[in-house]
């Protein structure tokens, strides 16, 4: 999982280029600032390190209100980037769901990891104006998640937890089935 000075710096970075990236036709675009170890900007990415800082009671009301500035000026190009967005980590999140099923001794292990396609789905979801056909989709691939699921502990680091309660991320609180 990463930091609160990588996800700060990654935000950062993105925020400054956030408008091209929207009317640029990348889903994933290549940071020229904030480093070359960052990872690359996409909508998911930006809200995934947004809810992980304010879970962590990190102040970033200036980096949101610059995030919803250019949310609100390019509102078309975001909700087609975010909806883009949802096809990209849905297929990741399947992907990653399919070789659990082919070799659960091999794959369980990374769903701490790969779980996180999942928490951006639910970020992006609320993006898109009309998400029934995508949530639908969501809900069939939940389903085979609980069908393998066993619930314990929050599986993050701990400090991450206030942000991400358990009645709305259950999926969090638990790990695959060997």
């Amino acid at each position: 999982m990463t930091s609160i000075a990588q996800d700060k710096n990654y935000l950062e970075a993105g925020v400054s280029e956030l408008g091209d990236y929207l009317l640029s036709k990348e889903l994933y675009w290549t940071l020229r600032s904030g480093g070359i170890n960052l990872p690359q900007l996409t909508i998911g990415g930006v809200l995934l390190a947004a809810a992980r800082l304010e879970a962590r009671g990190e102040q970033i009301e200036s980096l949101k209100k610059q995030i919803d500035g250019v949310r609100s000026k390019w509102r078309v190009a975001w909700e087609t980037k975010a909806g883009r967005g949802v096809q990209a980590r849905m297929r990741l999140w399947s992907n990653y769901l399919a070789d659990y099923r082919d070799n659960p001794y091999q794959n369980a292990d990374a769903y701490p990891h790969e779980v996180r396609y999942r928490v951006m789905l639910q970020l992006l979801l609320i993006e898109l104006p009309a998400p029934f056909a995508e949530q639908k989709s969501v809900d069939r691939l939940d389903e085979v998640v609980k069908t393998n699921f066993s619930a314990s502990d929050f599986i993050w680091e701990a400090d991450l937890q206030p942000g991400f309660p358990e009645d709305e991320y259950w999926y969090l609180y638990g790990k695959l089935k060997v």
